[in-house]
């Protein structure tokens, strides 16, 4: 609700489409036409591409949170159960917590604004740590560090989230931004589900702590080799986006 009342105070543009005023032998628009059109958009553009997979990658790490019942029942029962907790009362504190640094996260970068250069730095360096927190999630037996863990993942996923549409709000043309953005959007979540199932198979042979952890490992590894890509770090330069 909160978000939604905040457009009230906006002016949001709705840039015309010129490609729409068609001539007798334009061809017609129809939703794939303008897929096609945001995919050669992203696919021109090689920085884009690096920046979706950083994001794609994330998600899929994302969808391995289904696990997160079955990591508090079984790794850390001896500890929360010598706290006086229930199984119940521990996963309700572990997502309590976290679900409010997220909001404390978000509303710090709002405030703060972000980076107004390099903001692929804002993307990179909170994704390393969001990495190294899914690892300490994974591999911990303790609940107040799996709490800390978790809170530090959600506290910086405003941060990551903000520069990372600000990248792409600012280097896509107003008139196709619908095109791309959703285009963007739906590889970047596709994963998701195929995520889930994955966690869900590997959850029943191996323990489920040491499936966030890998995940973990294999978003900061990836994140720490981005730190190097040129490619990447041209994402904010306007006359190299056709790389």
């Amino acid at each position: 609700m909160l978000a939604a009342v905040t457009l009230i105070f906006l002016t949001i543009p709705s840039p015309k489409r010129a490609d729409l005023q068609q001539d007798s032998g334009g061809q017609k628009k129809t939703p794939w036409v303008d897929l096609k059109e945001g995919a050669i958009f992203i696919w021109s553009r090689k920085p884009f591409l690096w920046l979706l997979s950083l994001i794609t990658l994330t998600n899929l790490a994302l969808s391995f949170a289904i696990l997160m019942p079955m990591l508090v029942k079984y790794n850390l029962a001896a500890d929360w159960s010598m706290r006086g907790f229930s199984y119940e009362s521990a996963l309700a504190l572990i997502i309590s917590i976290s679900s409010a640094f997220a909001v404390v996260g978000g509303v710090l970068v709002s405030a703060w604004g972000g980076l107004k250069r390099r903001r692929i730095y804002g993307v990179i360096i909170p994704l390393i740590f969001c990495g190294l927190a899914l690892i300490g999630f994974g591999l911990s037996s303790w609940l107040f560090l799996t709490v800390a863990m978790a809170s530090l993942f959600d506290f910086l996923v405003p941060c990551v989230d903000s520069h990372s549409e600000s990248i792409w709000q600012s280097q896509t043309p107003p008139e196709i931004q619908g095109r791309v953005f959703s285009l963007r959007a739906l590889m970047a979540e596709i994963v998701s589900p195929f995520g889930m199932v994955l966690a869900g198979l590997l959850g029943g042979i191996i323990n489920p702590g040491i499936i966030i952890a890998a995940i973990g490992g294999l978003l900061s590894l990836f994140c720490i080799v981005q730190l190097f890509n040129p490619v990447l770090k041209k994402v904010e330069d306007t006359t190299l986006n056709l790389l």
